[in-house]
């Protein structure tokens, strides 16, 4: 098939995360992929320029237009401009699908009577003149279908659950030299319990919650433990909150913050993902963490249920909860068996249930119910 995916930027979020793999998986599977976007959300950026780049080398065809930016009127003009570009892209390639991955360029397709797929990342989205309900929606967890249903009134036959999914090279792990370099490299500490997260730094994502839980962690758990974060601010006004809430959590001398960059080292030498979100889609970076064999807990929000058996391959707990998160915490450092034998459940589980190969055969699937 003749695949076009809109997709407005190319950023550091799980849409564009889940965009690029799927990309991989269509193209591996002999599909034509044409990327329509604005590009990199940022100049200068080294981490967008890989992944833009990485585009390119699975063989995508990309396909730009400019985003707006100045006044309302240059934003206007451009915004205009920018419509009739991705249009003409779409007339000329003529695809047999249209995949609408960023929700608010949805009104595309739908203004020249084109059937289309779309899919539901997030349960914030809100309603807007720019969104258009898909021909066929995608939604990658239970709380995203039910979300739909209710807010945009699909039909439950013109939805189907997809969940995302990851490459299973990040089942492929670092040897113990090479850990202890990456370790000594980046001044991490050699003979501690590792806790991770992964995620760009706001409030939604439960900073703070897990760095209370760890405040009130028994004296002779935090000598055992060293928490790293790694994630950027969206808009550079985040970090000094972060900061200021290890300072005052009188953690600093457990924690390392680093900016985002390629994950896949850092769960390499995480013991404990911890994924503390107040609001999620899918959050791809527990796949990930479980793929790469690490004892994942996170909270009971979207996707959760889908990712996990409590207890068996991951452990879940109250969103909004530090007691339940720190009662958790207290015993998976204790208790090494059980964190080891959890991760290698969650590891087995995620390379059957949750890779690249398994979502793009789904996303196959509702790509025929509207394939022209």
């Amino acid at each position: 098939m003749k695949i076009v995916i809109l997709l407005s930027r190319i950023d550091q979020t799980g849409m564009t995360t889940n965009t690029l793999d799927l990309v991989d998986g269509l193209i591996k599977e002999k599909h034509d992929v044409y990327l329509i976007t604005g590009g990199p959300s940022e100049e200068n950026n080294p981490r967008l320029d890989e992944i833009y780049n990485e585009f390119h080398r699975l063989g995508t065809h990309i396909r730009t237009f400019k985003t707006p930016k100045g006044s309302a009127l240059s934003r206007g003009i451009t915004s205009l401009l920018s419509i009739l570009r991705v249009l003409y892209y779409i007339l000329k390639i003529k695809p047999n699908v249209i995949h609408s991955e960023s929700p608010y360029m949805s009104f595309i397709p739908w203004l020249i009577g084109k059937k289309f797929v779309s899919t539901l990342h997030v349960n914030d989205f809100v309603k807007s003149f720019k969104y258009k309900n898909a021909t066929h929606l995608i939604a990658i967890s239970k709380e995203t279908k039910q979300y739909a249903i209710d807010l945009f009134e699909y039909k439950e036959e013109d939805i189907t659950i997809v969940n995302h999914g990851v490459s299973k090279s990040f089942a492929n792990s670092m040897s113990d030299d090479e850990k202890v370099k990456f370790k000594k490299d980046n001044n991490i500490p050699q003979d501690k319990i590792l806790i991770g997260f992964v995620g760009s730094i706001e409030k939604r994502k439960g900073h703070d919650l897990l760095l209370k839980a760890v405040e009130h962690l028994e004296d002779h758990l935090k000598e055992k433990i060293h928490v790293i974060f790694l994630g950027s601010s969206k808009d550079n006004t985040t970090r000094p909150w972060l900061d200021n809430l290890i300072e005052t959590s009188n953690t600093g001398h457990m924690v390392s913050c680093f900016d985002y960059q390629d994950p896949k080292p850092f769960y390499d030498i995480f013991d404990i993902f911890v994924l503390p979100s107040r609001l999620e889609g899918f959050a791809l970076v527990v796949i990930e963490a479980m793929m790469s064999r690490c004892c994942a807990i996170r909270s009971n929000t979207e996707g959760a249920y889908d990712q996990i058996i409590h207890g068996e391959d991951g452990f879940i707990f109250e969103n909004n909860d530090y007691e339940e998160l720190l009662a958790l915490l207290s015993t998976t450092i204790e208790d090494e068996d059980l964190r080891s034998a959890v991760a290698k459940k969650g590891q087995e589980k995620a390379l059957k249930r949750f890779s690249i190969e398994a979502m793009t055969k789904g996303t196959i699937e509702v790509y025929k119910k509207v394939a022209v």
